[in-house]
């Protein structure tokens, strides 16, 4: 993960560097001014070209918006204190009411950078800073759709393994928790949560890769590998749900010996499928025949949940997901 984010800012970094050279260079070309043109190249420099563009329609009115009213109040009351306060007042203020948040900072500084460079023509001031603040825009945009296209298959690649590998790990520590009385509950939680949020981030970068794809020649098979990945993070999505339910499950309750030892046959037949990344069909039958009797022989009349058939419940659910993990992997290979 932080090699990606190394990468990235350094990608990122290189590209908005090329996007205000090469707008700076054509502002200088035509005589305009340049520094309305380098704030809306900077900006719009995102992790995707969908969200640069995106973004860069909603920058080009805001700050049509913000020059709109900068010389409107110059033109009523001249280079003073309170236009400059006026302007940048009304322009955040109608930002907002459009839910236009991300163009706030354009917006604004637009405005309150015009007021001082304008001494005549305010019509023709305006359209120019338009016209510049689209050059910005479009220059920035386009960079980042043809110099170092976002791709971040390998890094999803990598993280989606490294999850998994990280889930098998945490689900072992917190069944020696529950069955042993080993590890400690408030570090297993702080786990769980670095888990989820490793979820989250992996999520996040499926999105801004698909998002990319739609500016891409249609790639069959990378469209596929990445399917096969968005369902994979899934899987584990569902599985942190379940280790989370054996993780709270009742500190009160005690697990009888013999099925512990039920417990932790089931999971060592279930950490060996996951490490040889093979389904064992024998294996397979014999750990839900050994579950399914656990939670059988405990259920009583009232159908009330001990601590052994909770755990017997969430490691079922877990394998059947490993499983499915599994077969996603073999057909991806």
């Amino acid at each position: 993960m932080n090699n990606w984010i190394q990468s990235f800012l350094g990608k990122r970094l290189l590209k908005t560097g090329l996007a205000v050279f090469i707008t700076a260079l054509i502002c200088q070309w035509l005589n305009w001014p340049v520094v309305f043109a380098v704030i809306a190249a900077i900006v719009t420099v995102e992790p995707t070209v969908h969200a640069s563009i995106q973004k860069g329609k909603i920058r080009l009115p805001a700050a049509a918006i913000g020059a709109g009213i900068a010389m409107t109040f110059d033109f009523l009351f001249g280079q003073v204190p309170i236009t400059f306060a006026l302007s940048a007042f009304f322009t955040i203020y109608i930002c907002h009411r459009l839910r236009w948040d991300d163009a706030i900072l354009v917006a604004t500084l637009t405005a309150i950078a015009m007021i001082p460079m304008t001494s005549e023509s305010f019509f023709l001031a305006f359209l120019i800073r338009i016209a510049t603040t689209t050059i910005g825009i479009v220059v920035s945009t386009l960079v980042n759709l043809i110099i170092w296209p976002p791709n971040f298959m390998k890094e999803i690649h990598e993280d989606c393994h490294a999850l998994f590998g990280e889930t098998i790990e945490l689900v072992e520590d917190i069944l020696e928790y529950q069955l042993m009385g080993k590890r400690s509950r408030q570090v297993l939680k702080l786990r769980f949560e670095h888990l989820s949020k490793g979820i989250e981030r992996a999520t996040e970068t499926i999105r801004f890769q698909r998002e990319d794809f739609r500016y891409r020649k249609k790639d069959v098979t990378k469209t596929q590998q990445l399917y096969d990945l968005e369902r994979q993070i899934d899987l584990l999505h569902k599985v942190s749900f379940h280790i989370g339910d054996i993780l709270s499950a009742s500190e009160q309750q005690s697990i009888p010996k013999e099925d512990k030892a039920v417990l932790q046959t089931a999971w060592t037949h279930i950490k060996d499928a996951y490490e040889k990344k093979e389904i064992d069909h024998t294996a397979e039958e014999k750990v839900r025949s050994m579950l399914y009797s656990l939670i059988y022989d405990h259920q009583d009349e009232k159908e009330i949940l001990t601590k052994s058939t909770t755990v017997a419940y969430e490691l079922l659910a877990i394998y059947h997901l490993l499983i499915e993990y599994i077969e996603r992997r073999e057909r991806q290979n």
